[in-house]
């Protein structure tokens, strides 16, 4: 009995003591006999297949993925079936067509099987719109071996690209591996846009973004922080394919920034890097701050015994600022403390007087980052001494400084001091001494010397007296005055004034004289007792003639009060500085001659005529007699009115402490 077998049959069942026929044009390859439902053989001794002419060959290409798109990751399955099952060693490669770079599919899977199976990830850059092998020789061995089940080389030619059987020709596979590009996101609906006045809505806006591959923009994701590319107050979610959202029913705080983040995805999954607006700040003020108040007011000088504190208000919160506090005279320490809208500042190191400080706020920036001008505010330092704020270290100055020396009061030191005048910078030493002194001396002279004089004073109290005796003008002091003072203004190549001093430990005296302007100014205080009775000042009058001089005075209480003040015009009568008699005039005369004499002082004047035997003619003056300069006239006529001869005459004066006789000629 014979069992025949046909091509690829690989299994028989044969009855016992049949025999088995293969055809001549084939081979038994591996297979399985059995015998009466026992299997007795396996090996290669069944499974007839082709021989020379039918060996495996490559009959149709295809995927085992279904058709879309597909993003870089994402894995595709290319399948081969061959007309044969094969036996494949190593891995072999698929060449695919992904847009630059040829992609390569890695064999996987089947063996002894129709179907191999090869994977290929896709990645970025690739692109296909029907995803194919590069040609029909895409199938490389790569050192390994694809062979039938009788060990022959298969047949690994692909169908024709794009044919029947061919991979793009039995699936529809997108592969997108392109990121769209990311483009610009703008805070606000058009142009960007700094700053919003709404606390709980924000809006962006974005272009640019791009899909260089087949599939396109699908959507867009957008994401609300506090940070940049943040999201700490909203995760990214789908707005669709719009070019603008907004986010509402937010709670944004003032001067607080938020960043808007948009990614796009593209219709194969892959997402575009994140585009972030540079930041929009809440403000829900108006333009740039601004200062609203100061305090003190710059008119206001700043005490140079205490540290001064400035506080500078804002027209709102302030998120930064710096401060720059330069002196005219010296370096200044200071700190500040900014807190919300004030700014407070110290001044840490004594101020130099009549010192002007500048601070000057740069870069003064709100919450919301808007910055303000530059903006400087300047105060002047007070001047040291000048405890009336004046700008005049006088008289009623001294009476304060008086009064606190003597009450121990230590907030009108004034020494010890360093520095030039008039920026003196104090240093007390929480007593008062010979430095206070001088500290005011010093600033009382500078005052004097820069012009601060000459002013009228309306007339308060009891009216000064004075009086002149030669050139000694006597001024009576105020009844309960303990500090006084005087001030000459006059004609200064007419006049001189200089003070009758009479030197007194217990006094503080000042005096300052100058010749140049004609103002000549003395201040006296007593700072133990108030026995001031007078004050004496010499004077010299320039020719003949009397001078206009006025007197300015103050005289203050031993409390500080101010007992009187005025202004008085004098006339200063021109007195020699020695006793002289003169040559008459004229000589020789006839009928009458001038005799001009000079007293430097009132006196008792005896002034008399004598013949050339030594009698006496007439005596012409013989009384108490004014300082200044005097003059008599003689008319020829002896003591009893009777014309006198021509002839030489003699006159002479007699003073206390002085006598001059001179010769006269009388001609008839």
């Amino acid at each position: 009995m014979l069992v025949s077998l046909t091509l690829g049959q690989s299994s028989i069942e044969v009855p016992v003591g049949a025999s088995i026929t293969v055809p001549d044009d084939a081979y038994i390859c591996a297979g399985t006999i059995t015998v009466n439902g026992t299997v007795t053989y396996t090996g290669s001794s069944l499974c007839v297949v082709p021989n020379a002419h039918l060996i495996a060959s490559i009959v149709e290409t295809s995927a085992l993925n279904e058709d879309g798109y597909y993003k870089i990751g994402d894995e595709i399955s290319v399948t081969l079936t061959f007309t044969l099952n094969v036996i494949v060693t190593g891995t072999p490669q698929l060449a695919l067509e992904t847009g630059g770079i040829d992609g390569i599919a890695n064999y996987t899977s089947g063996n002894e099987t129709l179907t191999l199976t090869f994977n290929y990830i896709v990645k970025e850059g690739d692109s296909s719109p029907d995803l194919e092998y590069v040609s029909t020789t895409a199938l490389s061995l790569n050192g390994g071996s694809i062979k039938d089940l009788v060990d022959r080389d298969a047949e690994i030619v692909l169908p024709e690209p794009g044919a029947a059987n061919s991979l793009s020709a039995n699936k529809d596979i997108v592969v997108d591996g392109i990121i769209p590009t990311n483009g610009t996101v703008n805070d606000g609906i058009g142009e960007d846009v700094q700053f919003s006045g709404d606390e709980t809505k924000l809006l962006f806006n974005w272009t640019g973004f791009d899909d260089a591959s087949s599939s396109g923009i699908k959507r867009y994701f957008v994401a609300l922080g506090t940070t940049s590319g943040g999201t700490e107050i909203k995760d990214f979610e789908d707005v669709g394919n719009g070019s603008n959202h907004t986010f509402n029913d937010l709670t944004l705080s003032h001067g607080s920034t938020y960043y808007g983040t948009v990614k796009a995805e593209d219709n194969a999954g892959n997402v575009s890097l994140a585009s972030v607006t540079n930041g929009v700040t809440v403000d829900i003020y108006a333009g740039p701050p601004s200062i609203t108040t100061i305090s003190p007011d710059v008119t206001n000088v700043l005490d140079l015994n205490a540290l001064s504190t400035i506080n500078i208000g804002f027209s709102e919160p302030i998120g930064s600022l710096n401060l720059d506090v330069t002196s005219a005279v010296n370096t200044v320490n200071f700190s500040y403390d900014l807190t919300s809208q004030n700014l407070a500042i110290s001044i840490l190191s004594s101020l130099a007087s009549r010192d002007q400080l500048s601070f000057k706020i740069n870069d003064l920036k709100d919450l919301a980052g808007i910055t303000a001008a530059d903006q400087t505010i300047t105060y002047n330092t007070a001047t040291l001494a000048d405890f009336n704020q004046d700008s005049n270290v006088d008289g009623g100055d001294l009476s304060s400084f008086v009064v606190a020396w003597n009450g121990d009061d230590f907030t009108k030191e004034l020494g010890p001091s360093t520095g030039t005048v008039p920026n003196l910078i104090l240093s007390p030493d929480n007593k008062y001494d010979l430095e206070d002194v001088m500290g005011f001396t010093r600033m009382w002279h500078w005052s004097r010397k820069n012009g601060v004089s000459g002013k009228l004073l309306t007339h308060f109290g009891d009216e000064i007296n004075y009086t002149q005796n030669g050139s000694i003008i006597s001024i009576d002091w105020q009844e309960g005055a303990a500090v006084g003072q005087f001030e000459f203004i006059y004609e200064p190549a007419l006049v001189r004034i200089n003070e009758d001093k009479t030197p007194n430990k217990e006094n503080v005296e000042l005096a300052y004289v100058d010749t140049i302007s004609g103002s000549n100014t003395f201040a006296y205080a007593n700072i133990s007792n108030n026995k001031y009775l007078n004050k004496s000042f010499i004077t010299k009058v320039k020719g003949k003639e009397s001078r206009p001089v006025d007197l300015i005075y103050q005289f203050y209480s031993i409390n500080g009060q101010l007992i009187a003040q005025g202004s008085k015009s004098m006339l200063l009568k021109a007195i020699p500085e020695e006793f002289t008699l003169h040559q008459n005039y004229p000589n020789p005369f006839n009928p009458v001659t001038t005799i001009n004499y000079d007293l430097p002082q009132q006196t008792h004047v005896n002034l008399m005529i004598y013949d050339i035997l030594g009698r006496e003619v007439v005596k012409l003056v013989s009384e108490e007699t004014p300082a200044g300069y005097q003059s008599v006239i003689w008319n020829t006529r002896n003591s009893l009115g009777t014309p006198v001869s021509a002839g030489i005459y003699f006159y002479q004066i007699q003073t206390k402490g002085f006598v001059k006789t001179r010769k006269m000629v009388l001609l008839k």
